[in-house]
């Protein structure tokens, strides 16, 4: 396994340079996704790999087109600053549009504050804490 994950990640080096293009060594990661039995656990070392001659890192959690990845497959983090993001613009519709009624007010902030599409596997109380702030935000 781990002579084809190297030979995938050279394969990859290879059609950057032949695009002229580099790989960013400091973006290039890597994540061990444990199993949830810990009685299946096959190694508690993993080897490294490399890059242009440089070693990558391991990482618990990394950022992915504005996503954080964490390798404990939950995305709390992500609702949290969803969750920051939405008292911001719910601030700035406030002071904006003070003088309009509330139900031009709820209009806005439907349209432009709420982004669940990014809460897919958070647990029970990450997603009651979402709703409650959703309910002082309004």
């Amino acid at each position: 396994m781990e002579g084809l994950i190297q030979y995938l990640i050279n394969v990859l080096a290879d059609c950057a340079t032949n695009t002229d293009m580099l790989c960013n060594i400091d973006k290039t990661v890597c994540m061990i996704l444990p199993p949830k039995d810990k009685r299946k656990v096959v190694t508690p070392t993993f080897p490294s790999f490399k890059l242009d001659n440089v070693d990558l890192k391991y990482v618990s959690e990394f950022k992915y087109l504005g996503h954080f990845i964490t390798n404990d497959e939950h995305d709390d983090k992500d609702v949290l600053r969803e969750v920051r993001a939405m008292f911001t613009h719910t601030d700035i519709l406030a002071r904006r549009f003070f003088s309009c009624s509330v139900s031009v007010k709820i209009v806005l902030f439907r349209t432009f504050c709420i982004c669940f599409f990014m809460v897919w596997n958070s647990g029970s109380a990450t997603i009651c804490a979402l709703l409650t702030d959703y309910d002082l935000a309004i």
